[in-house]
């Protein structure tokens, strides 16, 4: 009888040593999602279920017979490492942290809960200044975080617990009956972002803010000709005698017909009033969009303009 070689071929060698290589590599593209700083819990989420399972198909092909100890596995296998690497660092962690500070932060805000908000956000932020800084360490010559560094995460891990972003944490707000008992465990300037936040959200009950920068009035209504303009009464008063004695038609400037209705939608577009980038975000009340407009900062500079999008489908 013929026998049949254990050996695979060259031909079976090379296909099995190949797809070693894609799973490695797959595995490494994968882990430069852990390298982001704005990396989305849906992302670390699926990085980190990824990887374990490459390493999985990894063993699977190590076990077959001659790809273990070809000359080329070490180098595939690199790659693979360098993702594990990536995996188990501390940044990923902090990615971890950041995902659930900002669904808290969300949350929060649904609640209108202006502390939680506020704390949640700092977490979040610090979080993702540390994962860049380990990210930036080898462009800069430097071998992973500083001591500073490591004692900051250290913090945030701890602060983390304390707040109920860690699995099996227990959140100190569950126990907490108010804000005072809340108050030692976080910074004065947060206290007062919190503060400034929920002082914002009172003075928006009375609706948007009239945009003449000499009134500055909530419960302004949109006004036809003037673009973009939200006036009060006395405002369209003033706004017409200047634009009648400039030769234009008189009350040419007045309410839209059809006002601002409480079943509408607004867009807050929030843009930077010195260089490039907007945001938009849809709100369904004229006091949401203007507590929006007030309290969103994503450029150093912001303005913003607010627009009725259309009434809202019941």
């Amino acid at each position: 009888m013929t026998q049949v070689s254990p050996l695979p071929t060259a031909a079976e060698l090379d296909r099995q040593l190949q797809r070693l290589y894609a799973v490695a590599r797959r595995a490494r593209t994968i882990a430069g999602i852990l390298a982001h700083p704005q990396a989305t819990g849906d992302g670390v989420e699926y990085a980190c279920a990824r990887i374990p399972r490459a390493r999985s198909a990894a063993r699977r092909l190590l076990a077959l017979p001659g790809v273990a100890d070809h000359e080329e596995t070490p180098y595939a296998l690199s790659f693979l490492t360098a993702a594990e690497r990536q995996l188990n660092a501390p940044s990923t962690g902090l990615l971890r942290i950041a995902a659930a500070a900002r669904q808290a932060a969300a949350r929060a805000d649904a609640a209108d809960d202006d502390f939680g908000v506020v704390v949640f956000r700092d977490i979040e932020e610090r979080c993702r200044l540390l994962v860049d800084a380990a990210v930036e360490a080898p462009v800069l010559g430097r071998r992973g975080w500083s001591a500073r560094d490591r004692t900051a995460s250290d913090a945030l891990q701890q602060q983390a617990a304390h707040w109920g972003l860690t699995k099996g944490a227990d959140s100190a707000r569950a126990t907490a009956p108010s804000l005072a008992d809340l108050a030692p465990t976080v910074s004065t300037h947060l206290l007062q972002q919190a503060a400034a936040r929920a002082a914002a959200r009172t003075r928006c009950t009375a609706g948007i803010r009239c945009t003449e920068s000499t009134c500055l009035s909530y419960g302004a209504v949109q006004v036809t000709y003037l673009v973009d303009s939200w006036l009060c009464a006395d405002c369209i008063k003033a706004a017409n005698t200047r634009l009648t004695a400039e030769g234009h038609a008189p009350d040419i400037v007045r309410p839209v017909p059809e006002g601002t209705p409480d079943s509408g939608r607004y867009t807050v577009t929030l843009y930077n009033a010195t260089g490039r980038g907007a945001r938009s975000v849809e709100c369904s009340s004229p006091q949401r969009a203007q507590f929006i407009a007030e309290t969103e900062r994503p450029f150093n500079n912001t303005g913003y303009t607010i627009r009725v999008a259309a009434p809202s489908r019941n």
